[in-house]
This record gives structure tokens, sequence and C-alpha cells, in this order.
């Protein structure tokens, strides 16, 4: 190393170094003797991923079809129409090497009754006095086996961490699609050849290879890639070893969009054959299962998938439009991103972070829409009554013309509360006229009729402010109140509630808006924020807002039908339900059905969207105007339903 170069290693450590030269100090001697006991302790571990295919997607028969030459077992068949989305997958099973960098970070642990990783004579993994695992030497580059299905899942969820990806087990659908060469299928028997013996070990062609049942003798399990890839480039997936799936084992095809089995059971669907097993065990269509954890062990390893990366395309657009705000990113149970940017306070460069209290804004209303629909389940309220018959003091000429169906929809026809202003150009007197509830209800909700109920889309605060009040009305409490009894305390939503003028909340971003004449933010006017009441008042966090969406879609706040009812498109609503929109946007080559309901006020610039057939929730909370919220949504459609 020269005594110019910049070392590895810290500038504390330098300055040292460079000081004991000075003083004609053997510095090599005492630099060695320094970072000796650091090592291993301070170097970050390496980690190395898995080399993956992309799989375009797409339709596909999986299952016993024309061309297996072999009699199919009965739960091969029927064949049904499949469709997958893009993925990555694995061009090899994951091999011992990697497995053991795995080991080494977080120890063989004890999960479903059985080590993730079981230590017998069969076991090319040994755990050192240092308490790292290593391969033996020689078969670093075979397949991992010995592996409990737990040990295999644990394996992606820790790879996800290490490299913020997306990394799981394969679906049994993704497999076969794989194994059968996906788009470019040549329609084989085995994966990439109608002759076994040159795309996988299997036991009338496997070798012996000193990793078999009787470890010194037996066929067994080879390096990875030496036989003949598929169509796609992937090796190994008829026969060297068992792979392990996502899926539960069930006796027959689920047919659809991304198909993942049964929910529940006690068996794990294998694919693949291995080097114990005969040539029509390593066909495409070929099924295997066992228990999760399995005494039978040494033939069973597995590969990765990776679904489509969004972080690049999102943090991209965050980066080119200035976005301030966090963006959460959850699908099928998992969240797959989770970021932040900007700054919360601009005065005081407070940055924005994950745990960043935001105004929700309209988002409040579908809290709204879930009380009175719990409200009407419990037999408390009716859809088709007016508003008379639970504010008999209201003393609007639409006291006895609009329901409450009408007041969810904005169909009601009463005056917009915000055209009634003092100043055209300042804001609302709806939101700085310092009153209680019942003045706001009576001055600026209780307005003429501008249309016949039930005839026009007419958006209007107003209307949830209206049912905000009878949603204390019916219960006898406070709107705060109920929402809290009814939904946040029940979800532990802790960081979400009313924005008041006495509220004092910590980690609240502040909003501003974006002056397109002399291109700077400006904070949002002072306003009211209590007067939003039922319509807008609420703050949350993305973290809270997950929970409340989670529970909504999974009928634990609603039951089915009182869903059904919130995500109708009613006539005249422009595709608007009871507080959000429904549309079938088209992303690619897949229309999806999608929930949304945004919330804007000035600055404030929030989305709460659903991919409803899909399992997929996009949260948005921004505290500027600049970026339009919806094409997050835009852009995770594209990046995963492509």
């Amino acid at each position: 190393m020269s005594l110019n170069a910049t070392p590895a290693f810290s500038p504390t450590l330098y300055a040292i170094v460079r000081n004991l030269k000075i003083m004609n100090i053997n510095y090599f001697i005492f630099l060695f003797l320094l970072i000796f006991p650091t090592i291993g302790y301070t170097q970050p571990s390496k980690i190395t991923e898995p080399e993956l295919i992309f799989v375009d997607g797409g339709e596909f028969l999986i299952g016993c079809t024309y061309g297996q030459n072999h009699p199919c077992i009965s739960d091969e068949k029927p064949s049904v129409q499949v469709e997958l989305y893009d993925f990555w997958i694995g061009m090899h099973e994951v091999t011992n090497a990697q497995y053991a960098e795995f080991l080494s970070q977080l120890g063989n642990q004890i999960e479903g009754d059985g080590d993730w990783y079981k230590v017998d004579q069969y076991s090319l993994i040994k755990k050192q006095e240092d308490g790292s695992f290593q391969p033996i030497k020689g078969f670093e580059n075979y397949p991992v086996t010995n592996i409990s299905w737990f040990g295999a899942k644990k394996y992606t969820e820790w790879l996800s961490k290490k490299t913020n990806k997306y990394y799981r087990l394969p679906t049994e659908a993704e497999w076969e699609y794989a194994a059968r060469g996906g788009q470019k299928s040549e329609g084989y028997i085995f994966s990439g050849s109608n002759i076994a013996e040159e795309v996988g070990w299997i036991s009338d062609f496997a070798a012996e290879s000193k990793t078999g049942w009787n470890f010194k003798k037996d066929k067994g399990i080879h390096p990875v890639g030496q036989k003949k890839a598929n169509e796609l480039g992937i090796h190994d997936m008829s026969g060297n070893a068992s792979e392990w799936c996502e899926d539960y084992y069930q006796n027959f095809y689920e047919t659809g969009i991304n198909p993942m089995g049964a929910e529940i059971g006690s068996l794990r669907v294998l694919r693949g054959g291995s080097y114990d097993n005969k040539p029509a065990d390593g066909r495409v269509s070929a099924r295997n299962y066992a228990q999760h954890v399995n005494r039978f062990a040494v033939n069973k390893g597995f590969r990765v998938v990776m679904e489509n990366d969004i972080s690049d395309k999102i943090n991209s657009f965050v980066t080119k439009n200035d976005f301030n705000g966090t963006i959460l990113v959850k699908k099928k149970g998992r969240t797959i991103y989770h970021q932040s940017f900007g700054f919360a306070n601009r005065n005081k460069n407070i940055p924005n972070s994950n745990n960043t209290k935001y105004s929700i804004a309209s988002i409040t209303k579908l809290f709204t829409s879930v009380i009175i629909l719990q409200l009407v389940e419990e037999g408390k309220l009716y859809l088709n009554k007016e508003i008379v018959e639970y504010l008999p003091n209201y003393q609007g000429p639409a006291a006895n013309k609009v329901t409450i169906h009408h007041l969810l929809t904005h169909t009601s026809g009463i005056q917009n509360c915000e055209e009634i202003r003092k100043d055209s150009i300042g804001l609302p007197d709806v939101y700085i006229d310092n009153v209680s509830t019942d003045e706001l209800l009576h001055k600026y909700c209780s307005g003429k009729q501008i249309a016949e109920a039930g005839s026009t889309f007419n958006y209007n605060n107003g209307e949830y402010l209206i049912l905000g009040k009878i949603i204390e009305k019916v219960t006898n409490n406070s709107y705060e109140n109920v929402l809290k009894k009814r939904i946040l305390n029940p979800l532990q939503m802790e960081n979400s509630g009313l924005i008041t003028t006495s509220s004092m909340l910590e980690d609240f971003a502040q909003g501003y808006k974006w002056n397109n004449e002399t291109n700077v933010f400006e904070k949002d006017p002072e306003r009211l924020y209590q007067n939003y009441f039922s319509a807008g008042a609420m703050y949350s966090t993305a973290t809270d807002l997950i929970k409340f969406s989670d529970a909504l879609y999974g009928n634990k706040l609603i039951d089915e039908n009182s869903l059904k009812l919130l995500l109708t498109n009613y006539p005249q609503t422009r595709n608007y339900g009871y507080g959000l929109w429904v549309i079938y946007p088209k992303y690619n080559r897949t229309v999806v059905k999608v929930s949304q309901r945004f919330g804007r006020i000035w600055g404030v610039n929030t989305l709460l969207s659903s991919f409803l057939d899909h399992d997929i929730t996009v949260i948005v909370l921004a505290n500027t105007d600049k970026v339009f919220v919806s094409e997050f949504q835009n852009i995770i459609g594209e990046q995963i339903l492509n």
C-alpha cells in the first residue's frame, strides 16, 4: 500500500498511522496488531445473491397436458388455465455456500418442531468453533439440502432484508411455468428436453457423488448448472434436489391470476424430482409434497423467486419531482416499500420520517362511512331514511328529502358548504369560523337544494359534516370518541386522531403549497382544522393507515355485505361509492379493480389505494401539492402488474 493512498479503514485510524510514520515507529506492525482483533466484527458480511432469470409472465395450462408422455397422477388433473405476472427466478437452486452465509448470521434456529437446517450424517454444512457455518470443502456449489420448508422460507425473508428486495419461494404455478420455459416453451416433457438425462440428475442417470443416503457410495446431488438449461436458461428443474414451493398442497389446481393454492394445510408442495426419484417424477407437471419439517430431508432443497423491484422507479420519480412525504406499499401481507422524503417542517429543517403524522384530509370520509355502515349493521341507522329522522332540528330544505345514502354518495343536491365566502380570494368561511359543529351544521350545511336528491354527483364536504353530526346523535357521543372506540383503539392506531387548534402534535407535517410563479413552497394558510370535522380533520401515519386498510378489506370493521355497498358504483356518482372511488385502470395487459380515496387540502396531498383483486395497498402521504399522488399508484401498478 502506498503511504499516500487512502486506506480502506477509518480516517481516525489513518491519522494514527501517519503520526506513527512521522515518529519512525514501525506502523505496519502496529496497524496489524490494532486491526487484527476486529477482523470478522467490523467488516460487513458479504451476501451472495442467487443469480436470477427474468420470466415474462403470461397464460398457460398448469397440470398434465398433452405431450407429457406418461400416465398422469390424479392430482395433476385436470389442467387449468392460469395467468402469471412477470417475475425473476433462480437460475440454480440455492447452494450450500449461499445458505451457510444465512446460517452464520442468524444461526440454526428451531421452527415448527425442527431445525431450519437438519444436522446429521448427510449434512454438507458444518458449524465452526467461532459459531459460523461453512460448507464441507468441495461441496460449496452443491444445492443445499437437509432443510425444512421453514428454513427455506426464512432464508428468503433474510435475503429480502439484506438486499431491500422482495425475495420469496416460488408458487407452484410460477415453478411449473418457469420449468416449462414460460413463453419460450417448446412443450418438453422435462424442463428443457424430452430426454431426462440431458437436463436432470434423476436416479436412473445420477452418478455417485458422496452425498446420497449412504453418503459414501450412493447416488446423490451434484453441483448446480452441470446439466443442459431449459428454454429460459434455468438449470436442474427436472432432478437434483426436490424444491420447496410457497403453496400448501391440495390435490387439485386453482385457476385464475397468480393462484396461491390452499389457505391452510399440513403439507407443502415440492416440485422437480430429486436424484433418488424415477424419471417420471422429473416431468414438468409432476407433483410431490411433504410436511414442513420432514425427517427425510436429504433430497430437499429450493430456489428463490424475486418480484419486480419497484424501488428504482419510485425513487427516480421522487427525485425528479421533488416529492415530500411518505410512501408505503404492501403486497400479499408484506410491506415491500416504505420510505420518506423531504421535510415535515422546512423552517426548522425537520425531515419527514416513516413515523411522521400527516393530515389525511378527505381520507377521513372513509372512516366516517365505515362508522355509518357499522351503525346500519346494528340497526341504529337506515340508509334510506332522511336527515330529519336522526337530526329533528335540522333546518335546511333537504331535511325530509335527502337520505343517508344521498349524503354518502355526494348526491344530496345541497349547496356546497365552501361556496359561502366573505372574501372571494380567501378561505371559505366554513374553515375559519370559530364556532361549534352545531353552528357549522346550521350556517354552512343547511343551504338550498341546487339539484334534486339522487340526481347529480356534487362533491361537498358539508354532506360528511352532516353524517358526523348524525353519528353523534345516534351514539350520544362525540364523533372523536366514536372514532376512537370503533376504529382507532381496536386497531391500535395509536398515531391517529382528530386535529384541533389545541392539538400539540409531535412529528406533524406542515403543509406547503407550490407557487409556480416564484418557484418556492409557501406555508399553507392558517385555518381551523377542527371545522373539517368528520369530512377531513383526521391525522395519521402510513403505518396506522395500513392497519385500517387491512381491517376494512379483511371484513374486520364491516361485514361482507356492507363492504359491497361501500364499493358499489352508484348511478350519477362518477365511480364514487361510499366515501371512495372505484375505478378500473389498465396496467399493461391487466385491467385492475382499484378503490382509491384521495385527500387534498392546499398542500396536503394524500392517497389510500387498494388493488382489490391483487392484495396490493398503496399509501401516499404528502405535505406538498407539487406531485399528484395518483402518479405513484400508476407507477406501482405498471411495475407490479406487468
